[in-house]
C-alpha cells in the first residue's frame, strides 16, 4: 500500500481525495456565491435540467434526502453515477499501478 502513495503515484491520491474535494468545491459555492454559475440560465434566463444540482448535493451531504429530490430529481441518477465512475476509475488505476510494479 505504501508503494501506491509514492512520489509517482500522485494521480491515486488525488483520485482518494476527489470527493473531498467536490464537497468542499460544492459548499464554497453554495454558501459563499450569490449569483447563479450556470452557464445556460445566464444566457437565456431559463433554467436547464441540470440546475439545482449543486443545491441538490449539498443538501445530500447534509442527508436531507428529500430536499435534494426537490431540488433537482436528478439527483438520484447524477450521485451513484458519480460514485461509480469515481469507485472504477480508483480501482483501474490501483490496478493499473499494481500490475506495472
Amino acid at each position: 500500500m505504501y508503494k501506491l502513495l509514492g512520489k509517482n503515484n500522485m494521480n491515486i491520491f488525488f483520485l482518494i481525495f476527489l470527493p473531498v474535494f467536490f464537497y468542499l468545491g460544492v459548499e464554497v459555492l453554495i454558501h459563499y456565491n450569490t449569483h447563479t454559475i450556470c452557464v445556460f440560465k445566464l444566457i437565456t434566463g431559463y433554467e436547464c435540467p441540470g440546475c439545482g444540482m449543486t443545491r441538490a448535493f449539498s443538501e445530500l451531504f447534509q442527508f436531507h434526502f428529500k430536499e435534494a429530490l426537490e431540488l433537482n430529481p436528478r439527483i438520484v441518477i447524477v450521485a451513484p453515477l458519480l460514485i461509480y465512475i469515481w469507485i472504477s476509475t480508483l480501482v483501474r488505476e490501483i490496478k493499473c499501478k499494481i500490475n506495472n510494479s
